[in-house]
């Protein structure tokens, strides 16, 4: 159903350019350069680690789309420690930001009557070893504060995908000033995909065959300090029900995929926390799928298999469906731009998007191989391009789940194919605008709704005194157009100061590191080094 992860994908390429022989040559050059012990530059840090005094700007709360003009916001120790009234309260935002340091070393930024919004959380993102360079710059760059990572390592340390303990630590350097990177609040485990995916020397217990193993499997990710299992869409009905049983006896939830042989009901009645992507309600709305859910999931969907689901689509199925999951405790991230591939595969301004610059030259290799291979399976008998008709229903389903109050999460998938870090969760607020939410509903999907998902309501999500200083300040109202927030004025994360500048240049850092031989070099190396990207390989 859904195209294989980052991972397989990208060892794919591998295959595909180098063949074995090749790549025994390639791996004993890199030992040569001595490229695994070679680090790489670290992203540019903020411009002022002092307290900050936020002075004359518009707050704009994300619960009710209220403005408050003329505010002073008051920063300390990474929390917003006070809000008061402003005494400028002329508003003058084509004026520069301008800053001042006060008598007591605090860091006075004059905002002109800018707004001030809190930042934004991408809830669906994959992170590598090499995420400091490539993606974290690119998130802060775009105001993404925080991001909710669902991939993991089944052993630690890994060498081409992030671990629990890489991202703890990263979230650690990031609240103490050492290191430019988002929030991490919430850890996954590796996806758990019924057996193939697990490499032959890993402890039997990753293959989940009984219940005994599933509770070693919980308990192992427990140790590591996860906070949910990623279930996957090849998992059996069984072994899904043994992982509901033990993640329930360890406080750990599920999140990911809807596993194909899961019905829709046991999924919510299991109180999986989430459900990705855009296939959901193509899938269980339409009344052609139930001969294909009779079976295991074996390959994608060829174009008439896809009309054949597009055609029978039930609107009062997919209404009692939306509504039983308004009442259960599982939100929906949709992805949509997972779906925009197959949509815009042929379109030449999409397949040379100037944001191809922050991707290393081996992804954008594999990038294009895949939208190469979507465009072949794009059109129908009838010529007519299918996945763009799925992303349209996706966006029509997504209006239709938020007005039956289904919880929505706005995540990208990044770094999936033409999904670019940072920018790409406007893209997906884009999409949600089109679809007919409103601009204060598209951005409580990537604001409030994630901090209440995450249980840290009181923590962040807002700009409310108490909570963390994750913001960012904009030079239009964006309850009136998503788009005002592509391009931050200036961003406060974990109360440290980003000035534009600083913005700037961590997109030129992204830029730079993606276009080094070096660091191309790190990410082969990093993925030829992983036992599993090589059972991803084997298999």
């Amino acid at each position: 159903m859904s195209r294989s992860t980052a991972m397989s994908r990208f060892f794919t390429l591998v295959k595909r350019i180098t063949g074995t022989v090749i790549a025994v040559v390639l791996v004993g050059l890199l030992v040569l350069l001595g490229c695994v012990n070679w680090p790489l530059p670290e992203a540019p840090g903020p411009a002022s680690t002092a307290p900050l005094l936020l002075d004359n700007v518009q707050i704009v709360d994300v619960a009710t789309g209220q403005i408050y003009p003329h505010q002073a916001v008051w920063i300390d120790q990474g929390r917003i420690s006070k809000i008061t009234a402003s005494e400028a309260v002329a508003v003058n935002r084509s004026a520069a930001v301008h800053t001042e340091r006060m008598a007591d070393g605090r860091l006075k930024v004059h905002a002109g009557g800018r707004f001030l919004m809190p930042g934004l959380s991408d809830m669906h993102t994959h992170s590598l070893q090499l995420s400091p360079q490539l993606h974290h710059p690119l998130w802060v760059a775009a105001g993404v504060t925080a991001v909710r990572d669902l991939s993991g390592c089944m052993l630690q340390p890994d060498s081409f995908q992030a671990c629990t303990s890489d991202r703890k630590r990263w979230q650690q350097e990031l609240i103490t000033g050492q290191r430019t990177s988002p929030n991490y609040w919430l850890h996954s485990s590796y996806q758990l995909n019924g057996g193939p995916e697990v490499p032959a020397n890993y402890p039997a217990f990753f293959k989940l065959q009984s219940p005994a193993d599933a509770k070693e499997l919980v308990a192992h990710y427990k140790a590591q300090g996860t906070d949910f299992i990623k279930v996957y869409e090849k998992l059996s009905l069984q072994q899904y029900q043994w992982l509901v049983a033990a993640a329930k006896q360890a406080d750990l939830a599920l999140a990911g995929h809807q596993p194909w042989l899961v019905p829709f009901s046991q999924m919510l009645d299991a109180g999986q926390r989430s459900v990705e992507h855009g296939r959901v309600f193509i899938f269980e709305c339409a009344d052609a799928v139930k001969t294909y859910k009779q079976q295991a999931l074996s390959r994608s969907f060829q174009p008439e298999q896809w009309r054949e689901l597009l055609q029978s689509q039930n609107p009062e199925l997919c209404q009692k469906l939306m509504q039983q999951m308004a009442l259960s405790n599982t939100w929906w991230s949709p992805t949509l731009l997972t779906l925009q591939l197959g949509a815009k595969a042929g379109e030449p301004a999409f397949r040379q998007d100037q944001r191809l610059k922050f991707v290393p030259y081996l992804l954008q290799l594999l990038w294009q191989g895949d939208a190469d291979g979507m465009l072949k399976n794009a059109y129908d008998s009838n010529g007519l391009n299918v996945h763009a008709e799925l992303l349209q229903l996706a966006q029509q389903q997504l209006k239709q789940a938020q007005q039956a109050g289904v919880k929505i999460l706005a995540g990208t998938d990044t770094p999936d194919s033409f999904v670019f870090a940072g920018s790409g969760l406007h893209d997906e607020l884009a999409l949600y605008q089109q679809a007919g939410l409103t601009p204060l509903e598209a951005i409580q999907t990537a604001t409030i709704n994630p901090a209440i998902f995450a249980g840290m309501a009181a923590e962040t999500g807002s700009v409310t005194v108490g909570k963390r200083a994750d913001l960012l300040l904009l030079n239009h109202n964006p309850l009136l157009d998503v788009a005002s927030m592509r391009q931050p004025e200036a961003a406060v994360l974990a109360g440290f100061w980003y000035p534009k500048r600083s913005l700037q240049q961590l997109e030129a850092f992204a830029e730079e590191q993606a276009n080094s031989i070096r660091l191309n070099l790190h990410l082969l190396w990093n993925a030829l080094m992983s036992a599993p990207v090589r059972q991803q390989f084997a298999d």
